[in-house]
């Protein structure tokens, strides 16, 4: 349900993105892209973790604190969209310079922000979902820094 939660989010946040850049609405695209995206978020995180994110519906929600958090996952965004639009016009290099992708990358942006703003409203069961892919992106990102650390540390000590 996680994951089906933070995609359901950032293609409604899309969504209302392209609808007020005069796109057409794509839901299907959207949903492609952003599950496509998924499994690379952590991965790709090249910042810090992703803060958990506020049961508390008094906490202050700061939006560009959380949209910040919502552009570190611009690089998974970027994978998925290129893996859609290789599945959708076979292997050529897509073209980034366009208001689909300005989009794309807005809503990813936005969705943070939104998603922080209404998550204490949210029924707990999709609240604790939301948290385990948040937990999932963290862990994702651990993995790949620890391998950064060994290799460095390896490299370090062939230097002596």
């Amino acid at each position: 349900m996680g994951a089906v939660g933070y995609v359901a989010i950032e293609v409604l946040v899309g969504q209302l993105v392209r609808r007020a850049m005069g796109l057409k609405m794509n839901w299907a695209d959207s949903m492609e892209i952003h599950s496509y995206s998924l499994p690379v978020i952590g991965q790709l995180n090249f910042g810090q973790a992703f803060p958990v994110l506020q049961k508390d519906p008094k906490a202050t929600i700061e939006i560009v604190k959380e949209a910040t958090e919502g552009a570190k996952a611009i690089p998974g965004a970027i994978a998925g969209y290129t893996a859609h639009q290789i599945r959708q016009s076979g292997f050529k290099i897509p073209s980034y310079g366009n208001r689909d992708f300005i989009a794309l990358m807005a809503g990813k942006i936005l969705s943070r922000p939104v998603t922080a703003y209404l998550f204490s409203s949210l029924p707990t069961d999709f609240q604790t979902a939301l948290l385990v892919i948040n937990a999932l992106f963290n862990r994702q990102k651990a993995v790949i820094d620890d391998a950064k650390e060994r290799k460095k540390a390896a490299q370090q000590g062939e230097d002596f």
